[in-house]
């Protein structure tokens, strides 16, 4: 092998190395996943506790679980559960417990860190709070049947369920509802709403959990398209490293969150084989760095947080010289 070649190949390695050490996640091997809260051994007779742990560096997702008892002598699994957060809410009974957590990536995992949590038998419901499951906070949906769930808190008979718009100072949809049970649905209007839970056993009540989220049900209105303009004629002499920014206005909105579908493509019914892009935006200008010298045609199509999907706005032409 000639000298020449000897340098080829090793510029060949050298950006081979490069690619795949910018791809390869981090090895949590050996590393300490570090509880914050509850404390180690805490005896406490909040039944509602937020388990919480530090964010460790290079993690995707992390392992809670939870056990009746202890690890080592299980009377029942409570929870096991995979999370993107560093936080989980979750509803206890009086009793011994366990609880553990791990961090992991697409490559490797921490051990496990293990703490104890002891929950005491109170029949007082002041200092409780009910953990509502779904929705999340701010959720928006386009149905209007909402379903409600929450965990059920030891020593409560019952749960009052109110509904304002649109925050928890604001007046009652309904009259206050009693039940039972640990889910309930509501039909509602399009609007802004704050649904609000509260646990009673006849001789106390728990605080008041809420969760403020929006009923959608008006498709967006079409964006208009500002630049490039249409038969533009666009060159690397009025842009800088080739750098495209496309721009548009989305029309005023009262409804849940707006976003945009851009596309880019070299034909005009953006078919598979000419579309050079299709991406999600949120905001309403987008900056491309040109390549090849063509005719091109790009929309943008709008969305919203809730799910409703609006008119396309018609296409626009131009061409990019280099």
């Amino acid at each position: 092998m000639n000298s020449r070649m000897k340098y080829l190949w090793a510029i060949i390695i050298l950006v081979t190395s490069i690619s795949c050490n910018d791809i390869i996640e981090e090895d949590l091997t050996g590393t300490t996943l570090v509880i914050m809260s509850p404390a180690n051994n805490l005896q406490t007779n909040i039944l509602s506790q937020t388990f919480w742990w530090e964010e460790v560096t290079g993690a995707t997702s992390y392992n809670i679980q939870i056990v009746d008892s202890t690890f080592q002598n299980i009377n029942s699994l409570l929870l096991d559960s995979n999370v993107t957060t560093n936080k989980f809410n979750y509803t206890l009974y009086p009793g011994k417990f366990q609880w553990r957590v791990k961090a992991l990536n697409g490559n490797s995992e921490t051990l496990y860190t293990t703490y104890s949590l002891t929950v005491d038998s109170t029949a007082d419901l002041s200092n409780q709070q009910v953990i509502v499951i779904s929705p999340n906070n701010n959720f928006a949906t386009k149905q209007q049947r909402v379903m409600f769930k929450w965990y059920i808190l030891y020593n409560a008979n019952d749960y009052r369920i109110e509904i304002r718009t649109p925050d928890w100072a604001g007046p009652l949809v309904f009259n206050p509802e009693i039940t039972a049970h640990d889910t309930i649905s509501y039909v509602l209007d399009e609007g802004v709403y704050t649904f609000g839970i509260q646990a009673n056993n006849g001789n106390s009540t728990s605080l008041y959990s809420t969760r403020s989220f929006i009923v959608d049900t008006t498709r967006p209105l079409t964006p208009s398209l500002v630049y490039p303009t249409n038969n533009l004629i666009v060159n690397d002499t009025v842009l800088t490293s080739s750098v495209l920014t496309f721009r548009w206005d989305r029309p005023s909105n009262n409804g849940s969150a707006l976003f945009d579908t851009l596309f880019l493509s070299t034909d005009s019914t953006f078919s598979s084989s000419g579309l050079v892009f299709k991406l999600p935006v949120s905001d309403t200008t987008y900056s491309y760095t040109m390549e090849n010298a063509s005719f091109y045609y790009w929309k943008v199509k709008p969305y919203d947080a809730a799910g409703n999907i609006g008119t396309q706005c018609m296409w626009r032409k131009f061409r990019y010289e280099k």
